[in-house]
């Protein structure tokens, strides 16, 4: 009763990307104490078809509890109406290198028709976010020019790999349940090594997490991952989180709720 979910506190935008043809839904849902005379960080997340209702849920429930600063979040979401659109749809969205091995295997492994995943179209992606959505939430509302984002699997990889492609774009970040090793022979770590040969600070934070349930070789690279950005970098936070019996799936609530936490937390 006390964080009613009002017209004043929540809303839905549709728009079509010019770069990819794309529809995309932004829903938005603002601090409980909402003042346009007063500047906001932005928090976008990735994967609105599945995180929107949790996210948005969690953001009333962390404000409740006084356990994170005002800030803004936004979930992104695609036109997909079932599973398997929503499978297609992301594929190219998170992916800046093309991966026809990773394409046709991943295909067969969530029963896909042949051919349906086309990965390599990020920089589409990217262009509508930053030309697009950007302006479009960030004229709206009072925005302080500070952004997160945090995506899970597919959407943990393309956030990580914006760490090191824009990072002006984001400080605060949630890489989760990213099995990185798996495309292109882990071209993230490439990515992170030459951007910390001439880069010794990062003034971020950054939440990492998998399901205990997860393979066990794809937790120990993401850790090998935070363990680097903690020696490569000062300035930068990082906590990495392995959640008990949980699955690649079932992880999904509680590291939406974690992940909030930890990036807005306050002080």
């Amino acid at each position: 009763a006390q964080f009613p979910l009002t017209k004043d506190l929540t809303a839905k935008f549709d728009l079509t990307s010019t770069f990819n043809k794309t529809k995309y839904t932004l829903e938005v849902s603002l601090p409980v104490s909402y003042d346009a005379s007063k500047k906001y960080p932005v928090y976008y997340i990735l994967d609105g078809y599945y995180a929107a209702a949790i996210a948005h849920g969690a953001h009333r429930t962390l404000q409740f509890e006084n356990l994170i600063e005002d800030v803004i979040v936004v979930t992104i979401s695609g036109p997909e109406k079932t599973t398997s659109e929503w499978l297609i749809n992301r594929w190219p969205d998170y992916t800046f290198s093309k991966d026809t091995l990773n394409d046709v295997g991943a295909a067969k492994y969530f029963g896909l028709p042949v051919g349906s995943l086309h990965s390599g179209k990020g920089e589409e992606f990217l262009q509508t976010l930053t030309k697009q959505i950007f302006p479009l939430i960030e004229s709206k509302y009072s925005f302080n020019g500070n952004r997160g984002i945090s995506g899970h699997s597919l959407g943990g990889q393309i956030t990580a790999f914006l760490m090191f492609k824009t990072p002006e774009l984001f400080n605060r970040y949630g890489i989760n349940s990213s099995s990185q090793r798996l495309w292109l022979n882990n071209e993230i770590r490439s990515k992170e090594k030459n951007y910390s040969a001439t880069h010794k600070e990062y003034n971020a934070k950054v939440f990492l997490s998998f399901g205990s349930l997860e393979p066990k070789d794809a937790i120990e690279d993401l850790r090998y991952f935070d363990n680097q950005l903690k020696s490569h970098y000062k300035n930068i936070e990082t906590k990495f989180v392995e959640f008990a019996d949980e699955t690649h799936g079932s992880v999904m609530p509680a590291m939406l709720s974690s992940c909030m936490w930890y990036l807005y937390k306050k002080n």
